[in-house]
């Protein structure tokens, strides 16, 4: 609080006054006065011992200070001229500061501190045009002699020394100021010094306007306090995991190695009489508050003046999440947080700690008159809990700082924040009972947004589930899906009935259970999800485990276990003895549960913090929520990322992804999981193992994971994705893997369709084409994963117009000219891969009736021509059908004037023998090779009948296709279908 030149001002954590210690005895004095006002600023002041000056003063209010003697808890009140602000404190004087609206800073005064007196002193020597900083005195710029002061003047800001006994203004000269520019003295110097250049600079104190002089320190260095020529400085701690305070450094100005004088400090600061004053040590065992002075020879002398022992910190509240405990106590300064991982082994074991900070002053008490902290873990952020200032309530999360206001007020005759409390909280909200109002809130903390408020009410969250009691129908529970959008009720997506005649005051819930009271002493249960049923459990302060409940029987002074993860409950069995505190409800203060992963916290009469087996079977894991993508791009640059929350740790995890119609495995990832509140990471390229490029369309993906150290995996859950433009299959125009179809009417303009449902609809795109332009599917003729159309004009120019992965093509687009000549063919088909490269080739029927292969190349044109077969002339029509056989080679149907049907399977680089596959396909003037729209692993058939009538033939696995079923009519005035 201050220091002068026979001793200091201080109060300790466990002290309910402040006390003067002297410097050279060492003993201490209690001062008798309370603590220092809140809200009021205490300025070290005095030429010999020191004073604190309190403003505002609180008893007068703003324009007045309160000088208070230590030594005797005498205080007075001062008042400052009118429309004067108070600055600080220089030796023994106050400064004050002209405040009015037209002369802003032209002015100051020195008041005189003593007891009774009224003098004053005009600061002289302000340059004309200047004005003073209110930019309160740096207090280590300030002892019994002057202080140095920020000014303005021309626009820049400088800094000027101020003499405490003259009130003379005396302008530092040279470039020395700005708002960013800290200021040091000692007995002979003036430094100053900005964060930014790691450079001290400093004159001779009797001397300002000598040369500055610079000296360099390390970057992760940072000036602390000037004791004549030494410069403190403090660094990092070495052990960035000892959390104890920075260390100090002594670096001779003049020359000299640096010398360690603490490996940890928390608190330094500048007596009146120039030495320093620290509270630090090389570790607990030697803590203490220790003065630095200088000798006559400008070396530094070091001395405890009181020794700091190490107290037992008091544990306030504990949690148990996930394999990590969390302690909140008095470790650091008044509330600490610390979490440490004990695993989630079958023993628990003490393994790595990390303290997080915590508001002391802030945060919400579990009740009135008690320290004690309820803290809730789930939340993705970190722990939970409440906090208020100023009236406001706040929830916050820690280590990950999220801080949500609530529109609850702390106002006269309503209680305190300790009235409130955090309900319940899950990876993505958190549920909270405010009570001004008494509403209950659900948060986003991610978000900072509060998704619903709605009356109090039982509640519970798993993930993204919200469980409520019903307040008007008792023994009724629902489930809800939460999104950030879901300010009124959803759809409840399951209702429980608890079998009992009364509205449930409390909810908790995991995977498989959900847990219900209807208050202490009343009517308890739990429901069993995955089997449908209910029971009862006993009454009393409960909490849900992973197939068990553990309440504290305040009677008997015992944890106790109720058993019930076959499905039925085992007779309640003792844990641990705890007896009974002053709280009605210790959870997660004096124990604790670990619902995810198992175990017991709790504290025991000497502060010490166990965690207990518990002794019942883990259950396996499952997929408590997910944010996985709907697709995948294997061309694209941003893979599949997904991220998948487990209901328990797991040891090690295995996704596999297959094709939905085929079942064949594609791709398998593997990995570890953390054992916090993160998801498991799936990052997928949507390439399979050997880095080739899998088909577009619906995908399934599984995931397996090993727990509990066992060797075996067991199925965790399963999602559904899409690789998009991927290889495009039979007939895809867009990016999804289903066939669509383009109708040319005859007056040129193209309607797409899309498939879906095993049948097609309109997709809204149109282009227009001349009335003589033949449309010839070909498949991805670049290899850039879009579907491309080949076109044939009046001229028979061909040319190749580029997808884009949207269901229709027009010249606007982009295309290629392949080459003329192209009307000597009456017929053009691709019937997929018939060469097996890979690539979708085209078959033409000249007019003598011979084929002709044109293998693709895959980079946008084809090889020369090679004569595959003669003879042809005699079917009215041939076309592609894709791969029926599931050889890899693409094969192709035809009808003959009789209206039989006939196929060839592809062979290689031409055609086998046909076979006569069906009959009755004369009445039909169009037929499509659409591929799979049943998306049954078959290439289908579609037929349009003179009537209009489209009607569809699904492939089968005889490489045939069966029955017709009529899809669609009005397709009459379509001249083509492709």
């Amino acid at each position: 609080m201050g220091g002068g030149s026979t001793g200091f001002l201080h109060q300790d954590e466990t002290a309910d006054t402040p006390a003067w210690t002297d410097f050279a005895s060492g003993e201490s004095t209690s001062v008798p006065v309370a603590w220092l006002p809140t809200g009021s600023l205490h300025y070290a002041i005095g030429a010999g011992d020191v004073q604190l000056v309190l403003s505002p003063s609180p008893t007068q209010g703003a324009g007045w200070v309160t000088p208070l003697d230590p030594h005797t808890g005498e205080q007075h009140d001062v008042q400052l001229p009118p429309n004067y602000r108070f600055m600080g404190t220089i030796g023994d004087k106050m400064l004050a500061l002209d405040n009015t609206p037209t002369a802003r800073g032209r002015s100051g005064v020195l008041i005189d501190a003593a007891p009774g007196s009224t003098g004053s002193l005009p600061i002289t020597g302000i340059p004309s045009g200047a004005f003073l900083s209110y930019q309160e005195v740096q207090r280590g710029a300030a002892d019994d002699r002057s202080a140095v002061i920020l000014y303005g003047h021309g626009g820049t800001y400088h800094y000027a020394v101020l003499d405490a006994a003259t009130a003379v203004f005396t302008p530092i000269p040279g470039d020395v100021g700005g708002w960013d520019t800290h200021v040091m003295l000692s007995s002979d110097r003036l430094a100053w010094w900005q964060a930014a250049d790691h450079t001290l600079h400093w004159v001779p104190r009797d001397d300002p306007s000598a040369p500055a002089r610079e000296f360099s320190y390390p970057a992760d260095s940072r000036p602390e306090a000037l004791i004549g020529g030494t410069l403190l400085t403090s660094e990092p701690e070495t052990d960035p995991h000892a959390y104890l305070g920075r260390r100090v450094t002594a670096r001779p100005l003049d020359g000299g190695e640096p010398k360690t004088l603490l490996s940890h400090y928390t608190n330094l600061n500048r007596a009146v009489d120039g030495s320093v004053l620290s509270v630090g040590g090389s570790g607990i065992d030697d803590w203490a508050i220790r003065r630095f002075t200088e000798g006559s020879d400008g070396t530094l002398t070091q001395k405890v003046i009181e020794p700091l022992p190490p107290l037992p910190a008091q544990v306030l509240g504990l949690n148990l999440y996930r394999g990590e405990l969390t302690v909140v106590d008095t470790s650091q300064s008044e509330i600490g947080i610390d979490q440490r991982d004990v695993g989630i082994g079958a023993i628990p074991v003490a393994g790595d700690s990390e303290s997080v900070y915590a508001d002391a002053y802030s945060i919400a008490k579990c009740a009135v008159g008690s320290q004690c902290v309820r803290t809730v873990e789930g939340n993705r952020n970190g722990v939970s809990y409440l906090t208020g200032a100023d009236g406001l309530t706040y929830l916050e999360t820690r280590p990950s700082h999220t801080k949500t206001q609530l529109p609850d007020r702390a106002e006269p005759g309503i209680p305190d924040i300790t009235s409130r409390q955090v309900v319940d909280a899950s990876a993505d909200y958190v549920v909270v009972d405010g009570i001004n109002p008494k509403t209950q809130y659900v948060i986003a903390p991610d978000h900072g947004k509060i998704v619903r408020s709605r009356p109090v009410q039982a509640a519970a969250l798993w993930y993204d589930t919200l469980w409520s009691a019903s307040t008007s129908t008792s023994g009724t529970v629902t489930a809800e899906k939460l999104t950030l959008d879901a300010s009124t009720p959803g759809k409840p997506v399951r209702t429980v009935k608890t079998g009992v005649a009364c509205v449930p005051t409390e909810m908790q819930a995991s995977a498989r259970w959900l847990y219900w009271s209807c208050g202490d002493g009343k009517q308890a249960g739990v429901y069993d999800l995955a089997k449908n049923h209910g029971f009862a459990v006993p009454s009393g302060p409960s909490m849900l485990g992973d197939g068990y409940v553990v309440r504290h029987d305040r009677n008997t002074g015992a944890l106790k276990l109720t058993d019930f993860h076959t499905g039925s409950p085992i007779a309640e069995r003792v844990l641990v003895a705890l007896p009974a505190g002053k709280l009605k409800d210790d959870r997660r203060i004096t124990w604790a549960v670990d619902k995810y992963s198992g175990h017991i916290a709790y504290l025991d009469d000497a502060g010490r913090v166990h965690v207990h087996v518990d002794g019942v079977a883990n259950s396996a894991p499952v997929i408590g929520t997910m944010q996985t993508p709907a697709i995948v791009r294997p061309r694209g640059s941003i893979p599949w990322y997904a991220e998948i929350w487990l209901s328990r740790p797991v040891d090690s995890w295995e996704m596999s992804a297959f094709h939905k119609i085929t079942g064949r495995r594609v791709a398998t990832l593997r990995g570890t999981a953390p054992r916090g509140d993160g998801p498991i990471v799936v990052s997928w390229n949507g390439k399979e193992a050997n880095g080739a490029i899998p088909d577009s369309g619906a995908y399934t993906w599984k995931l397996s994971a090993k727990y509990d150290g066992r060797t075996t995996a067991v199925q965790v859950g399963s999602g559904a994705v899409t690789v998009y433009c991927g290889r495009t299959p039979v007939h895809v125009y867009d990016c999804d893997g289903v066939p669509d179809l383009v109708a040319v009417r005859t007056d040129g303009k193209a309607l797409s369709w899309t498939g879906s449902n095993k049948t097609l609809s309109k997709s809204g795109y149109t282009a227009n084409w001349p009335t003589s332009s033949l449309l010839v599917p070909i498949g991805d003729f670049n290899d850039d994963g879009y579907a491309d159309m080949l076109v044939r004009d009046s001229k028979g120019a061909v040319r190749v117009y580029r997808g884009t992965g949207l269901p229709f093509f027009s010249r606007s687009r982009k295309y290629t000219l392949i080459g003329t000549g192209w009307n000597r063919y009456n017929l053009l088909t691709s019937p997929g891969d018939l060469t097996g490269d890979g690539h979708d080739d085209l078959v033409a029927r000249d007019k003598a009736g011979a084929l002709w292969l044109y293998a693709a190349t895959g980079k946008g044109a084809f090889k020369a021509r090679v004569r595959i077969a003669t003879g042809q002339a005699g079917y009215t029509k041939l076309v592609g059908v894709g791969d029926l056989n599931g050889d890899g080679r693409g094969d192709m149907i035809g009808t003959d004037k009789s209206g039989n049907l006939w196929r060839w399977f592809g062979g290689k680089n031409r055609f086998g023998s046909r076979v006569k596959i069906g009959s009755g396909f004369k009445g039909y003037n169009a037929v499509v090779g659409i591929g799979d729209l049943t998306q049954d692993g078959h290439n289908d058939l579609l037929a349009r009948d003179t009537a209009g009538n489209l009607y569809r033939y699904s492939g089968n696995t005889h490489s045939t296709f069966g029955t017709k079923t009529r899809i669609g009519t009005g397709w009459k005035n379509y001249k083509s279908l492709v």
